[in-house]
């Protein structure tokens, strides 16, 4: 079982994302991560990753590349195991978080 200070921990960060939360249709990524029980460092890792995968996405258009399923390869492998990569790209995008990115993720899970 976590510590008491881990749980209270991952219970103020939560608390920090649902001050920020007017409306939880808005939301869906934060309402996702807490339902999943991820701890402040996993939501933190999630968030390293886009933020490194949508540099990457824009090095490859640069360069005029077309197809970035490598990308959504690195994601899903990295992304925690708590998590469905496809519901996770959906809330991501509906909450407007690494729109680039999880704009063209979206296309590629669509096909």
């Amino acid at each position: 079982m976590e510590s008491f200070e881990k749980r209270m921990a991952n219970l103020e960060y939560y608390q920090k994302m649902l001050i920020k939360m007017a409306d939880a249709e808005k939301y869906p990524f934060y309402v996702s991560v807490m339902k999943a029980g991820l701890s402040a460092e996993e939501i933190e890792e999630i968030h390293r990753i886009c933020r490194e995968l949508e540099d990457m996405l824009a090095e490859q258009k640069e360069q005029g590349l077309l197809n970035y399923e490598s990308l959504l390869t690195l994601f899903a492998g990295q992304l925690n195991y708590k998590l469905s990569v496809d519901d996770t790209i959906i809330h991501l995008h509906k909450q407007g978080l690494y729109e680039p990115l999880m704009c063209e993720f979206r296309n590629i899970i669509r096909k």
